[in-house]
């Protein structure tokens, strides 16, 4: 069964402009907690005295998903890590050959060390530990599974393949995890960038090849463009792979109207899942198939996540919509009032029409006045 690690609390943190207070970080990992992700990954308690409260405090509410705390490989920030109380340690390095000789100034055996000796203190002191070597699929692959042999060894129980820069396709995603899973004994996880618009598609393609974890954040939301989002990631899977899980769906529209609302960053309209247009049907034959079976238009009804279906009108409506709309706002559908609407949307040259607006062809101010009359 694949399991969901979700980071808007430490890498939705990370979007430009975007801070958390303790009291929405509460909210949004109760509300992650009651959606039943396997891991929230809480924060970098070193970064800042509020990231360290939140971290701690959320580590302590008693919650079924198990708590991650961000970490660089360094045992300073382990020993933090420990006194917030986590689950498990998130340990970064990157190990690229660029990264290693240009910015950390040193070569792959000394990095390895020290990381190595990071991740046995952090066993030693009872942590779950997952290794990330930053870059991942940009790193030499050699390079890649030396380092990651050498965490596991020392103790790690997961490796994640990071795609930091976004720049993967699904394909070279699939054939990367696949060898991976070859040459590795151990869990993988997948944390994919969306910079180029592939995150989701590069996280599913990797856990058709195997990796067993994904990491998500409610909206997408992340450093640069952000990563996969929870959404969109957990309908695909319950949707199209038909996986097991114990996900409770209807949480998404609040979890999504929770974090847009608190890091300010409105929901696209035609966002998937969550934006406003996902369950509006336009288009006549559209509808009229949709009123017959909405599974013709949609992967997934809009009820299994507590929404509901739309119609809008239209110059494209059909007969079939306008007689639907007239039914919803309780207007006589007969043949008189539906000509009437016929024309009146189709010489109209721009916009939708409101419920307002059509009722006011019929003289009534709400849908009130309608049912009276």
């Amino acid at each position: 069964m694949v399991k969901i690690l979700d980071s808007t609390l430490r890498e939705g943190e990370q979007t430009p402009g975007v801070t958390f207070s303790v009291n929405e970080k509460i909210i949004i990992a109760d509300l992650l907690d009651r959606f039943k992700v396997d891991i929230i990954e809480a924060g970098h308690p070193r970064v800042s005295q509020d990231i360290f409260q939140g971290v701690k405090t959320i580590a302590n509410q008693g919650y079924n998903a198990e708590i991650l705390a961000h970490c660089r490989a360094m045992k300073e920030d382990i020993d933090i890590a420990l006194s917030c109380d986590v689950d498990w340690v998130g340990i970064f390095f990157c190990v690229s050959n660029k990264r290693i000789e240009q910015q950390f100034r040193t070569n792959l055996e000394k990095a390895i060390n020290k990381i190595t000796s990071t991740i046995e203190y952090a066993k030693e002191h009872g942590l779950k530990i997952r290794y990330t070597p930053e870059d991942a699929v940009r790193t030499d692959y050699k390079s890649l599974v030396t380092v990651s042999k050498a965490a596991v060894k020392a103790g790690a129980d997961r490796i994640s393949i990071a795609d930091t820069a976004g720049s993967m396709t699904p394909l070279s995603m699939y054939k990367l995890i696949r060898r991976l899973k070859r040459d590795l004994d151990i869990e993988l996880n997948v944390h994919c960038h969306n910079d180029l618009g592939l995150a989701v598609a590069n996280a599913l393609a990797a856990f058709e090849a195997g990796a067993s974890l994904i990491d998500v954040t409610v909206n997408g939301i992340g450093e640069r463009t952000g990563i996969s989002s929870l959404s969109e990631i957990c309908l695909a899977l319950h949707s199209v792979y038909k996986e097991k899980n114990n996900w409770n769906l209807e949480l998404i529209p609040e979890l999504s109207r929770r974090v847009s609302e608190f890091s300010d960053i409105k929901i696209p309209q035609n966002a998937p899942i969550v934006g406003e247009n996902a369950f509006v049907h336009n288009a006549g034959l559209h509808v009229a198939a949709v009123l017959h079976d909405p599974s013709f238009y949609e992967v997934f009804p809009a009820e299994l996540i507590g929404r509901n279906r739309n119609f809008v009108l239209d110059k494209m409506a059909s007969i079939k919509t306008i007689e639907k709309k007239l039914e919803q706002v309780g207007v006589d559908v007969c043949h008189n009032n539906v000509s009437r609407v016929v024309n009146y949307v189709k010489s109209k040259e721009k916009g939708t029409i409101s419920d307002e607006e059509l009722l006011g062809l019929f003289g009534y101010r709400s849908i009130e006045d309608c049912m009276y009359q």
